[in-house]
């Protein structure tokens, strides 16, 4: 079957959804403070010689995750404690979120609030973000467990 170029037609649906990703991407990135390998490196006590440590092995142990950003690797701020070492929580959440090819479906999950994931306020009950609620361990392994076989993040 020979088709030409002018025989193809842009799929709308997928167009869409292609933007409506990177805006959300955008959103997210805009919407928190991040961090290069290399000054999670600087802020370390002892920084390690190599630039992309400890970062690199964090996430290879499944401590912390990274999203790419115009072609740059970053990591969310709220991973870390005050002398920037990774939460022990974070571990938890990945391994319950399992393998994930895209990280911003991570990034997306704490950065939206959850309906599972609830404050009391003037205005009564609200969802907040798991970002958010990182003093709430089983809340967020709650939250977690309520998003398995859903298509929301």
């Amino acid at each position: 079957m020979n088709t030409s170029k002018a025989d193809i037609k842009p799929n709308h649906g997928l167009i869409e959804e292609s933007l409506q990703r990177l805006q959300s991407i955008q959103e997210i990135f805009k919407g928190e403070k991040w961090l290069t390998a290399e000054i999670l490196n600087q802020l370390q006590e002892e920084p390690p010689s190599n630039q992309s440590l400890p970062a690199d092995d964090w996430k290879q142990q499944g401590r912390i995750f990274s999203v790419t950003f115009e072609g740059k690797e970053y990591f969310p701020c709220y991973e870390f404690d005050a002398a920037y070492q990774p939460f022990p929580l974070i571990r938890d959440v990945l391994a319950a979120f399992g393998p994930v090819a895209d990280t911003w479906k991570i990034a997306a999950w704490f950065h939206y609030p959850n309906g599972w994931i609830v404050e009391s306020g003037d205005k009564g009950i609200k969802p907040i973000a798991p970002k958010d609620a990182l003093d709430r361990c089983d809340d967020l392994m709650k939250a977690l467990e309520k998003r398995k076989g859903t298509y929301v993040s």
